[in-house]
């Protein structure tokens, strides 16, 4: 008899991604780092046979106690950029200062390419005030109460990598 390969199907690999079986899923409970997709695009390239795809995926790692970390990463398979993004935002983790008050310790303005970025602190209560992917990255930084105002591109990429300029530039008073 031959045996004949059964090929996944999209909702077998998300039941995978998503089982706590997975490495990642039990390796998150342990350590406390939460890890968060920003977005996913599937790029294609036009070549002499025809189009090809690959994926590119941008990543944030945190844990919610002054360690963020964001990355990028490529892939021709959609989990298997997932999962390099995942690993190289946990390999890109910096500290960032956390006043008492689970804000920022002094306002931020930051320009890095097109992306323009004011940060300033929020009073205690207000929460996180911010659009876009820098709402998901200050959460997964501990940050509780936070302004933060988008002036230039909409980009989530560049926005990302400017808000971990400006975090990185935070003095710790």
């Amino acid at each position: 008899m031959k045996d004949i390969k059964k090929e996944t199907t999209k909702k077998e690999i998300k039941k995978k991604e998503v089982s706590p079986k997975n490495k990642n899923f039990d390796n998150q409970e342990e350590t406390g780092i939460e890890e968060r997709l920003l977005k996913v695009r599937r790029v294609s390239t036009k070549r002499a046979g025809g189009s090809s795809f690959h994926f590119s995926v941008l990543a944030v790692a945190g844990d919610h106690n002054g360690n963020v970390g964001v990355a990028i990463a490529k892939s021709k398979e959609n989990t298997l950029a997932i999962q390099k993004a995942k690993d190289k935002a946990r390999k890109e983790m910096f500290n960032v200062p956390i006043t008492e008050s689970g804000s920022i310790p002094h306002e931020v303005y930051i320009k890095d390419g097109s992306s323009v970025l004011y940060l300033k602190p929020a009073p205690e209560g207000a929460g996180i005030i911010a659009g876009g992917s820098l709402r998901h990255i200050l959460e997964l930084a501990g940050y509780k109460n936070v302004s933060a105002k988008i002036i230039g591109t909409n980009n989530q990429i560049n926005n990302s990598y400017a808000l971990v300029k400006a975090l990185k530039s935070l003095r710790k008073d």
